[in-house]
């Protein structure tokens, strides 16, 4: 089956709680595997008879697990929570294929902004930890494009904003200081720089609440599965 990568922020206390579930749905599957073998009689056959009662507990055991009954994987855990997050958000409909040019870009969630966009701005993020996680591609597919179209009039808007008031004082201090050091040009900048009035301020925070990214939707799943 095909499946596409994803790595998430979360918070490491929701991952903790979210592996310990997945032990113990592991620990759930291997008893009822033990008692499927045993029903079977599995230990006492030989031959072509044994070959087929393992065909019989792996079948039992796949339909087991997609009717919802048996999850002992961290994709298997995830990817359900994920498919009724997105039905619960009402995402599970049909969309378009990405742009190309948004397609192949590396590195940015899909349905986000640039960094200046970034919804935590100075707080320090509790997102610490990081959740490595595979999505059957179909799910996969959906998680991305439902993403990026529910947020795409928000994002232009933002564009259109940023393209009005610019980076503002604090985000050219802030990149000044991620060069190394602040230069009269960017003390010179910053004074030159726009200010949004508290109108303009209260109307992108606004846009940005609307955006949905996909690590939003993990991070809601990851929460659905723990709680």
């Amino acid at each position: 089956m095909s499946v596409i990568p994803f790595v998430v922020a979360v918070e490491p206390w929701d991952l903790e709680a979210l592996d310990e579930k997945v032990s113990a749905g592991r620990a759930s599957e291997l008893a009822w595997l033990k008692k499927a073998r045993e029903d079977e009689g599995v230990r006492f056959l030989r031959g072509k008879a044994q070959s087929e009662a393992r065909g019989r507990v792996r079948a039992k055991f796949a339909a087991m697990r997609a009717k919802g009954k048996l999850a002992g994987t961290r994709d298997l855990v995830v990817a359900r929570a994920v498919r009724a997050e997105l039905k619960t958000q009402a995402l599970d409909g049909p969309y378009e294929p990405l742009p190309s040019k948004d397609a192949r870009m590396p590195g940015r969630r899909v349905g986000t902004g640039p960094s200046h966009y970034d919804r935590f701005g100075h707080e320090k993020t509790k997102l610490t930890a990081r959740m490595a996680v595979r999505l059957p591609a179909d799910l996969g597919e959906q998680l991305v494009r439902a993403t990026y179209w529910t947020s795409a009039p928000a994002v232009k808007a933002l564009w259109e904003w940023q393209t009005r008031w610019g980076d503002g004082p604090e985000v050219i201090f802030r990149e000044a200081e991620r060069r190394g050091a602040v230069t009269l040009l960017d003390v010179w900048c910053a004074a030159m720089a726009s200010r949004p009035d508290a109108d303009a301020i209260f109307e992108k925070a606004k846009l940005r609440a609307q955006i949905i990214t996909t690590g939003d939707i993990f991070r809601a799943a990851v929460k659905r599965t723990i709680r």
